[in-house]
C-alpha cells in the first residue's frame, strides 16, 4: 500500500513537471511557417527540414542557424504576424568565417576569430522577403531577422517594445538544375 501511494505521488509530481514542457510544445508559433508561408511557384522546389517557426520579440534580432549544401538552390521565404511585428522583417543572410588571428596565443596555440561574410541583406533589396540562390559550397549561415514592429506594437515607457509575434522562415530546396552541354 505505501509503494503504491509514493508512486502515485511520483506520477502526479512527474506530471506537473511535464505539463509546462506540453505547453511549449504546442506555441502558437511552432508551426507557423508551415500554415502562412507561401511556396514558391516552382514544383521543383521541396520544403527543407530546417524550416523553423519561433515567436519574435520587436526590435530584438533572432538567427536561425543552417546548414546549405553544394548543388543545390534554395528559396527562403519569411511570413510573419504583420499586426505586431510590423510590414517587412528586415533579414540578412550571414556566414561565419572562422579564421585564425594574426598572433599566436600565449600558450603557443593558434587562436581563431569569427567573422561575419553577409551574402544577402534585403535593406539592400527592396526589403524583399523572399531570396532565391545556388550554393556552390557547403557551409553554415545564418538567416538573421529583425522585426521593426507594426500598428498594434505600444511602446513602453522606456521607448522599448514588448510585443511577441510569430514568424515563420520557410525554406525550399531542389538540385540545381543542369545548364549548357
Amino acid at each position: 500500500m505505501y509503494r503504491t501511494t509514493m508512486l502515485r505521488k511520483d506520477l502526479i509530481a512527474l506530471a506537473f513537471l511535464a505539463s509546462p514542457i506540453a505547453l511549449l510544445a504546442q506555441s502558437p508559433c511552432a508551426e507557423y511557417h508551415k500554415f502562412n508561408c507561401d511556396r514558391s511557384g516552382d514544383k521543383r522546389f521541396s520544403p527543407n527540414g530546417q524550416s523553423k517557426s519561433a515567436a519574435v520579440q520587436v526590435g530584438q534580432e533572432t538567427e536561425l542557424n543552417i546548414i546549405i549544401y553544394r548543388g543545390q538552390d534554395y528559396r527562403i521565404s519569411l511570413c510573419h504576424d504583420d499586426k505586431v511585428l510590423g510590414e517587412k522583417l528586415a533579414f540578412r543572410l550571414v556566414e561565419k568565417v572562422r579564421s585564425p588571428k594574426s598572433e599566436v596565443g600565449a600558450d603557443g596555440r593558434t587562436e581563431y576569430e569569427e567573422t561575419e561574410k553577409v551574402l544577402w541583406d534585403n535593406t539592400e533589396h527592396e526589403m524583399d522577403q523572399a531570396v532565391e540562390f545556388t550554393s556552390t559550397s557547403t557551409k553554415r549561415i545564418a538567416i538573421e531577422i529583425v522585426a521593426p514592429g507594426g500598428a498594434e506594437s505600444p511602446k513602453a515607457k522606456d521607448g522599448q517594445s514588448y510585443d511577441i509575434g510569430c514568424v515563420g522562415i520557410l525554406i525550399e530546396h531542389m538540385p540545381t538544375p543542369q545548364m549548357g552541354f
